[in-house]
């Protein structure tokens, strides 16, 4: 992990954050407590600006189900939007679970939010569907590795 992420300024940075999600993180947990589980459990994949994180890839690649990786947060500031921060984490955090030898990782999605669905589209996730979905009402992503191989 990048020696420059503290919990002070990851706490700073989903504070920050919070209201740019269509439903905001503080509404589901506590920032603080999210922050230690970030720091304690995740793969953080971050771009600074000086000393704040200004986008945010996380999400768990150790001790997951069915060897699927899960991205948990995916946010840019909006003074940072634009630029490719947010895509270029993403294969970053890709780039570890493939490391990691995960068949892939999966996340949701607001359907509404158009270009983080365009970006994932872009990068190569794909509908997930499973059965008994917790929830059906966001949109449910899969990068699966498999599929580069079969690009080849």
């Amino acid at each position: 992990m990048d020696g420059r992420i503290t919990r002070e300024n990851l706490l700073r940075f989903l504070t920050e954050a919070d209201r740019t999600f269509p439903v905001p993180l503080s509404e589901k947990q506590n920032l603080q407590t999210f922050a230690d589980k970030l720091m304690e459990l995740a793969t953080l994949c971050v771009r600074f600006d000086g000393d704040s994180i200004v986008s945010l890839i996380a999400g768990y690649t150790e001790n997951v189900q069915n060897g699927m990786g899960y991205m948990s947060v995916a946010a840019t500031l909006p003074v940072a939007r634009g630029k490719g921060y947010a895509a270029a984490l993403v294969q970053e955090f890709l780039q570890t679970a493939r490391d990691k030898k995960l068949r892939g990782v999966h996340l949701y999605a607001v359907h509404e939010n158009l270009p983080a669905m365009r970006m994932y589209a872009k990068l190569g996730f794909v509908p997930y569907v499973i059965e008994n979905e917790p929830r059906p009402d966001d949109a449910h992503l899969v990068y699966w590795f498999e599929n580069e191989e079969e690009a080849k």
